[in-house]
């Protein structure tokens, strides 16, 4: 059986199917721009809860709920807070406000109907956290005053893994099993981010709001500097994604991890030999 046919890569996108399934709703795909899905962390989340024995059904309504939350709380994040003040711009905003409301509303059904009333407690108490992590990033940028990397990272794995490392801090079996866990969400999140500034800044040819901006902000930094600095970045933490892989017992679940660390290198690679041949 080959890395990419395994039992959990069909069963994650079961879960995706779900989570479009239950939030597919036309007025709102016609008027507001839906985010794509964070399949990696759900990907993760769902390996996560079968090694800790819980049966395929109850996980599959965990990451379904999971993935739910995380869509309304991305979609959040395209309501802008400078619009101009005409009837389509104001509808939109209003649209794109209640559709992140819908998605969240999608996940507490699901859990109640499972009778799962801790997991609701859990990520309700993690969408709390990650939107005041949102605030403080919101404000620092605004201000011009970026944190430092680590307080940086730390607000933005809050806003990237907060829902799947709640979920892993209150069902993990050992504090082994929840440290190792919660570190490499963090750390496959960071991978992520960074890739994605750094086709931002070259296919776009724009700094985004993230670690660029905080890397920009140093005296006589210039993009070229910061380019190279997300590109070290990044090899840096996909070798240490690689090194925590390495340590997992589970052969399948270190080949599906193995798998996706390597698709970060393909990115990488594929990008820096395009940018070579420019």
């Amino acid at each position: 059986m080959s890395k990419e046919h395994t039992p959990y890569v069909e069963e994650v996108r079961v879960i995706i199917e779900q989570i479009y399934k239950r939030s597919t709703h036309s007025y709102v795909e016609h008027y507001v721009d839906v985010p794509s899905m964070a399949e990696n962390r759900l990907a993760l989340l769902y390996l996560f809860l079968m090694e800790q024995g819980m049966t395929k059904e109850r996980s599959m309504i965990f990451c379904t709920a999971t993935g739910l939350v995380q869509l309304g709380l991305d979609i959040h994040e395209y309501v802008k807070n400078d619009y101009e003040r005409t009837q389509s711009d104001e509808r939109n905003r209003q649209l794109t406000v209640l559709a992140g409301d819908f998605y969240s509303a999608r996940y507490y059904a699901l859990l109640a109907e499972a009778s799962e009333i801790e997991a609701i407690q859990v990520l309700s108490g993690a969408v709390q956290r990650v939107n005041e992590a949102k605030m403080k990033l919101y404000l620092a940028g605004k201000d011009s005053r970026l944190p430092s990397a680590e307080e940086y990272w730390e607000l933005r794995n809050t806003i990237d893994t907060g829902l799947y490392v709640a979920v892993v801090q209150a069902y993990a079996g050992t504090d082994e099993k929840r440290r190792f866990w919660t570190n490499l969400m963090k750390e496959t999140a960071k991978v992520e981010s960074v890739i994605g500034e750094w086709e931002q800044l070259k296919w776009q040819e724009q700094v985004p709001f993230g670690f660029a901006r905080f890397l920009l902000q140093k005296p006589g930094t210039t993009i070229s500097q910061v380019m190279s600095g997300i590109e070290q970045k990044a090899l840096e933490m996909i070798g240490l994604c690689e090194q925590m892989v390495r340590t997992l017992h589970p052969v399948e679940t270190r080949n599906m991890l193995a798998t996706m660390t390597a698709r970060y290198s393909h990115r990488i690679n594929r990008l820096k030999r395009v940018i070579e041949e420019m």
